[in-house]
Protein backbone atom coordinates (compact mmCIF):
# COMPACT_ATOMS: atom_id res chain seq x y z
CA UNK A 1 0.00 0.00 0.00
CA UNK A 2 1.23 3.48 -0.85
CA UNK A 3 0.61 6.36 1.54
CA UNK A 4 1.27 9.97 0.54
CA UNK A 5 2.69 11.72 3.60
CA UNK A 6 1.62 15.22 4.69
CA UNK A 7 5.16 16.56 4.18
CA UNK A 8 4.52 16.37 0.42
CA UNK A 9 4.60 19.97 -0.75
CA UNK A 10 6.41 22.16 -3.22
CA UNK A 11 9.04 20.06 -4.95
CA UNK A 12 9.06 17.28 -2.31
CA UNK A 13 7.22 13.98 -2.64
CA UNK A 14 7.08 12.05 0.63
CA UNK A 15 5.67 8.52 0.53
CA UNK A 16 5.45 5.46 2.74
CA UNK A 17 5.09 1.98 1.32
CA UNK A 18 3.49 -0.42 3.79
CA UNK A 19 3.87 -4.19 3.36
CA UNK A 20 3.87 -4.36 -0.47
CA UNK A 21 4.41 -2.14 -3.50
CA UNK A 22 1.94 -3.10 -6.21
CA UNK A 23 1.81 -2.03 -9.85
CA UNK A 24 -1.17 0.24 -9.05
CA UNK A 25 0.78 1.82 -6.18
CA UNK A 26 3.73 2.39 -8.48
CA UNK A 27 1.50 3.97 -11.12
CA UNK A 28 0.22 6.47 -8.52
CA UNK A 29 3.75 7.15 -7.27
CA UNK A 30 5.14 7.57 -10.78
CA UNK A 31 2.35 9.98 -11.82
CA UNK A 32 2.88 12.15 -8.73
CA UNK A 33 6.62 12.18 -9.24
CA UNK A 34 6.36 12.91 -12.96
CA UNK A 35 4.00 15.83 -12.25
CA UNK A 36 6.47 17.34 -9.77
CA UNK A 37 9.36 16.82 -12.19
CA UNK A 38 7.48 18.70 -14.90
CA UNK A 39 6.88 21.66 -12.59
CA UNK A 40 10.28 21.86 -10.86
CA UNK A 41 13.90 21.82 -11.96
CA UNK A 42 14.71 19.42 -9.14
CA UNK A 43 12.38 17.09 -7.24
CA UNK A 44 13.26 15.75 -3.79
CA UNK A 45 12.01 12.36 -2.62
CA UNK A 46 11.44 10.83 0.81
CA UNK A 47 10.70 7.12 0.35
CA UNK A 48 9.91 5.11 3.48
CA UNK A 49 9.37 1.35 3.56
CA UNK A 50 7.52 -0.14 6.53
CA UNK A 51 7.24 -3.93 6.84
CA UNK A 52 7.90 -4.32 3.12
CA UNK A 53 8.69 -7.93 2.31
CA UNK A 54 7.58 -7.92 -1.30
CA UNK A 55 7.68 -5.70 -4.34
CA UNK A 56 5.80 -7.01 -7.36
CA UNK A 57 8.47 -7.74 -10.01
CA UNK A 58 6.77 -5.63 -12.70
CA UNK A 59 6.59 -2.68 -10.29
CA UNK A 60 10.29 -3.10 -9.43
CA UNK A 61 11.29 -3.18 -13.11
CA UNK A 62 9.14 -0.17 -13.99
CA UNK A 63 10.53 1.73 -11.00
CA UNK A 64 14.10 0.98 -12.09
CA UNK A 65 13.43 2.13 -15.66
CA UNK A 66 11.76 5.32 -14.42
CA UNK A 67 14.79 6.06 -12.24
CA UNK A 68 17.20 5.57 -15.14
CA UNK A 69 15.20 7.84 -17.44
CA UNK A 70 14.57 10.59 -14.86
CA UNK A 71 17.70 10.29 -12.71
CA UNK A 72 18.87 13.83 -13.42
CA UNK A 73 15.50 15.29 -12.38
CA UNK A 74 15.94 14.12 -8.77
CA UNK A 75 17.39 16.32 -6.07
CA UNK A 76 17.90 14.90 -2.59
CA UNK A 77 16.59 11.34 -2.19
CA UNK A 78 16.21 9.76 1.24
CA UNK A 79 15.29 6.08 1.33
CA UNK A 80 14.21 4.75 4.72
CA UNK A 81 13.88 1.07 5.50
CA UNK A 82 14.46 -1.77 7.89
CA UNK A 83 15.97 -4.59 5.87
CA UNK A 84 19.39 -5.23 4.36
CA UNK A 85 17.94 -5.75 0.85
CA UNK A 86 16.42 -2.26 1.04
CA UNK A 87 19.82 -0.77 1.83
CA UNK A 88 21.30 -2.70 -1.12
CA UNK A 89 18.50 -1.41 -3.37
CA UNK A 90 19.34 2.16 -2.33
CA UNK A 91 23.01 1.60 -3.19
CA UNK A 92 22.04 0.01 -6.51
CA UNK A 93 19.90 2.96 -7.65
CA UNK A 94 22.10 5.68 -6.18
CA UNK A 95 24.38 6.08 -9.25
CA UNK A 96 21.45 6.94 -11.55
CA UNK A 97 20.28 9.82 -9.34
CA UNK A 98 21.93 13.21 -9.80
CA UNK A 99 22.73 13.53 -6.09
CA UNK A 100 22.63 9.84 -5.20
CA UNK A 101 20.49 8.25 -2.52
CA UNK A 102 21.01 8.40 1.24
CA UNK A 103 19.76 5.34 3.09
CA UNK A 104 18.43 5.60 6.65
CA UNK A 105 17.07 3.00 9.08
CA UNK A 106 13.47 3.42 10.24
CA UNK A 107 14.76 4.65 13.61
CA UNK A 108 16.39 7.56 11.73
CA UNK A 109 13.34 8.59 9.72
CA UNK A 110 13.05 12.04 11.33
CA UNK A 111 16.69 12.74 10.44
CA UNK A 112 16.04 11.51 6.88
CA UNK A 113 13.01 13.77 6.51
CA UNK A 114 14.92 16.79 7.83
CA UNK A 115 17.77 16.14 5.39
CA UNK A 116 15.54 15.70 2.35
CA UNK A 117 13.56 18.83 3.24
CA UNK A 118 16.48 21.12 4.05
CA UNK A 119 19.68 19.54 2.80
CA UNK A 120 22.90 20.03 4.69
Amino acid sequence: MLEILPQTQGNLLAVRVIEELTVNDFDTYRNLLRDLMQRHTETHLYYEMDQVDWVQPVAAIENGLFDIIHGLDYGRVAMVGEKKWQEWAAKLISPVKKKGVRYYNLAEKEQAMAWVQQGE
